[in-house]
């Protein structure tokens, strides 16, 4: 394939997806990585794509992300690879007889079945995790928040789910959020609601752990969510590029090859 039909498909990817990887591309177009990355080199020079961490994005995606986009993120990168991985080690961090809180982003409904065998209390506001957690034979104990349900996120919020959330206190609180600024050391969300949520269960757990995937590095939201140094780990997949970037001490990196 010669490089004008590369450009092309690598166009036509971001168009369809919004954010390609270049061991992906790679793998597609039979070429080595370090040719994709020449590739998208030369397309970022030419003003048509935007290089990220591992792959590269559309230029209309450098933007604030809203509650929309967010929603057309979710629907994209739902239950992938790198969340299987991030959920895993999250997992592991978890003991016999803890409490904990799981968020409601797509990012920590994995986690249901590496800790359905453990004797713990999960509480939660996440629809599709109640969900996970009824299609699998449980020891865990559930407890599903109520409130206002949002529909677009498969979620509850407001005032009575930060109520009902108040009376819990937790071992562990495993967050999500719309993107992460490693430069300024924010983490960003999308509405006001979810957010408030976030951090009433921040508040009420001993251990705060964020967990992404490397597709919300470099991605800012449209509300600042919490500093990054105010987790007390954040958890993230194996990205290309790593080496190149100054990652914060509380950084936990999840090789590929702990899948």
């Amino acid at each position: 394939m010669i490089a004008s039909e590369r450009y092309e498909t690598i166009l036509n990817l971001i168009q369809e997806h919004g954010i390609v990887k270049v061991k992906d591309l790679a793998k597609l177009m039979q070429v080595t990585e370090t040719t994709i990355r020449r590739d998208c080199e030369e397309l970022e020079h030419q003003g048509k794509l935007i290089r990220v961490h591992g792959g590269a994005k559309g230029i209309n995606q450098n933007k604030i992300v809203s509650n929309r986009d967010e929603k057309n993120v979710r629907d994209r990168t739902e239950f992938s690879e790198s969340k299987e991985l991030v959920c895993k080690k999250a997992a592991s961090f978890v003991k016999e007889g803890d409490c904990i809180f799981l968020d409601g982003i797509t990012t920590v409904v994995p986690m249901v079945k590496y800790l359905k065998d453990k004797n713990i209390k999960i509480v939660t506001h996440n629809f599709l995790v109640a969900e996970a957690y009824q299609n699998l034979s449980c020891q865990a104990e559930l407890f599903y928040l109520g409130g206002k349900y949002i529909p677009e996120y498969n979620m509850s919020a407001g005032p009575v789910t930060i109520g009902n959330l108040s009376r819990f206190n937790f071992d562990y609180a495993f967050l999500g959020c719309a993107g992460v600024d490693l430069e300024k050391g924010m983490s960003y969300t999308t509405e006001t609601e979810t957010m408030m949520v976030k951090e009433k269960a921040m508040e009420q757990s001993m251990n705060n752990y964020l967990l992404i995937d490397s597709s919300k590095l470099s991605v800012k939201g449209f509300y600042n969510f919490s500093k990054l140094s105010d987790f007390d780990a954040i958890i993230c997949n194996e990205f290309e590029g790593m080496d190149g970037v100054e990652l914060p001490d509380n950084f936990i990196v999840v090789p590929t090859n702990e899948a």
